[in-house]
């Protein structure tokens, strides 16, 4: 099981996302790099970078792949984009799924499993905010492609089912997903390895620690 420590950073203005986004740039990424169904092959690349301020969570998102497709609306089969996703679980009861493509368009659901999940309101999904880029020139493919980051920062008042006062020195679980179920080449990556006979992202037993510093 994979462990992450989530550093904090000394920022009160959370509506400056360009500002935190160059904040983030100093951390190290981590690499979306486990391919649990390797019958899924793609020219993709994905990493990212997670911190807190105590009050939110600031998570930025950097990938190159070969195709590119955002169709999707807010609550809608994002992962059917070019996708990336985040679950989380901050107890044994049940876990959120935080779902984003390339352009911004979030999906976030909480429940105890794939079939128990609750959607939450646009209203609470607007709490977030996120800053998008893409470059058509792909470092990744010399014959095309496309590089593309999300920058995100997400409040503490996301978490519906849960009354967190701070993320300072809280231990959670969760796993770091690269997906796009409806491009030319489906793929599904993931942070933490699952070990499962078909694609499933809804694995809370393969969660890694994440401990917030």
């Amino acid at each position: 099981m994979r462990r992450l420590e989530i550093p904090f950073l000394e920022t009160k203005d959370t509506q400056k996302v360009d500002k935190l986004n160059q904040l983030m740039d100093r951390l190290p990424a981590v690499p979306i790099d486990c391919n649990p169904w390797p019958v899924y092959q793609a020219n993709v690349q994905a990493k990212f970078a997670m911190a807190h301020n105590g009050q939110a969570i600031l998570l930025k998102y950097i990938v190159a792949e070969k195709y590119l497709a955002a169709n999707e609306v807010n609550n809608g089969n994002i992962h059917n984009d070019s996708c990336v996703e985040l679950f989380i679980a901050f107890d044994e009861q049940g876990y959120y799924n935080l779902e984003f493509n390339c352009l911004g368009f979030t999906k976030i659901g909480y429940g105890s499993g794939r079939n128990d999940r609750k959607l939450f309101p646009i209203e609470v999904i607007k709490q977030l905010s996120f800053s998008s880029k893409i470059n058509a020139n792909s470092t990744l493919n010399s014959d095309g492609g496309f590089d593309w980051e999300i920058m995100l920062v997400i409040p503490r008042e996301i978490f519906l089912e849960h009354q967190l006062r701070s993320f300072s020195h809280l231990k959670a679980k969760g796993n770091f997903y690269k997906c796009g179920d409806g491009l030319p080449q489906p793929h599904f990556l993931t942070w933490n390895m699952i070990e499962a006979e078909q694609p499933d992202f809804h694995r809370k037993d393969f969660f890694g620690e994440l401990a917030f510093s």
